[in-house]
């Protein structure tokens, strides 16, 4: 009877899905990422309206986010898309809720901030959990 061979470690062992590391350096097992820096920026007199972020190696990312919504309500954005996709542009349901919620927000701006981005709130930030009333 042979003897198995010892499994194979993961080039991933050791590696913080939240820190991801650059193609030329790869982590050793006993090597952990560094963590993220919990620092928040001072609000910028303009904040450029990107749709990515560009961490400090260059990679792009894009950051989800998530809502809840009645079932009712998700059918028909995903109809909307679906038949107006060609003639609007959005092709995703990501797609689709960023451009309907970016629109929304400079209506807002432009509303109660003249016209001027409102200063960045990070993660954390807002009141969670379920509403009183509700």
């Amino acid at each position: 009877m042979t003897k198995r061979p010892a499994p194979r470690r993961s080039n991933l062992a050791g590696a913080s899905p939240v820190a991801p590391t650059t193609s030329s350096e790869t982590p050793t097992p006993t090597q952990a990422a560094p963590a993220p820096a919990a620092a928040v920026p001072a609000a910028p007199a303009a904040v450029p309206r990107a749709t990515t972020r560009t961490t400090a190696a260059g990679s792009k990312y894009r950051h989800k986010v998530s809502f809840y919504q009645e079932p009712e309500d998700t059918d028909r954005v995903r109809g909307a898309i679906l038949h107006t996709m060609i003639s609007e542009g959005s092709r995703t349901l990501s797609q689709f809720i960023h451009q309907a919620v970016m629109a929304e927000v400079e209506r807002l701006e432009t509303k109660y901030n003249a016209g001027q981005p409102f200063p960045p709130i990070g993660p954390g930030e807002l009141p969670q959990g379920r509403p009183m009333g509700e």
